[in-house]
């Protein structure tokens, strides 16, 4: 079951991988849970998404099948968040 620390927590990752080491935006401004996952908010395209999904995996724990992997750009970051949360994610 997740908590809200849990989710805090996979948020927080999501947004520093986006920004830090993905280099896609360049700063927090604007991004709610309700910002897309792709066009209009994390601005990720396919490519970018496989790497946060490797990144998530790795980081949290968790199985995110390659075919699971395009439906999550139809995600906000909410919605993202709580998947992999729901998907068993570790602290």
């Amino acid at each position: 079951m997740s908590t809200p620390i849990l989710e805090g927590e996979i948020r927080e990752f999501v947004l520093a991988t986006v920004i830090d080491e993905i280099n896609i935006l360049t700063s927090r401004e604007g991004i709610t849970d309700e910002s897309p996952v792709t066009v209009g908010g994390l601005e990720l395209d396919s490519l970018s998404l496989i790497e946060l999904t490797l990144r998530l995996e790795s980081r949290f724990g968790v199985e995110i099948p390659d075919a699971d992997i395009e439906p999550l750009a139809s995600l906000n970051l909410g919605q993202l968040v709580s998947e992999v949360a729901r998907r068993g994610a570790k602290a």
